[in-house]
């Protein structure tokens, strides 16, 4: 018996004496212990998964050409942009512009100059 069981019985002892001694309403009681064992087994899990789509839906939401502001893009590969580290290369659909994807954002490729 240790303290993540103390966590899962004691509440249980307490609900089952509040049901035989208390003239608490009996259905009040038993929600709020359903709502203490719903939110103490499933918190985290429906956190973690409410994070993953709030993470894709900002990313729908701004990932976007640069040049026309369209979604419709296609990734054509990767390649160096201005350094040795590859970046991904996306074709918009609409205008048919090239922009490089850079920490998650899109911007407007533009051509290297070199030195002569």
């Amino acid at each position: 018996f240790d303290k993540d069981d103390a966590k899962i019985i004691v509440p249980l002892i307490l609900v089952v004496l509040g049901l035989w001694l208390t003239p608490i309403n009996k259905l009040a009681l038993l929600g709020g212990a359903g709502a203490y064992y719903l939110l103490y087994f499933f918190l985290r899990q429906s956190l973690v998964a409410l994070g993953r789509f709030f993470a894709t839906v900002r990313h729908w939401l701004f990932f976007r050409c640069p040049h026309c502001k369209s979604r419709e893009l296609i990734l054509q590969g990767y390649q160096g942009y201005h350094s040795d580290e590859l970046y991904g290369y996306h074709l918009c659909n609409r205008c048919k512009e090239t922009s490089v994807e850079v920490n998650n954002k899109l911007i407007k490729a533009t051509q290297r100059r070199e030195l002569l």
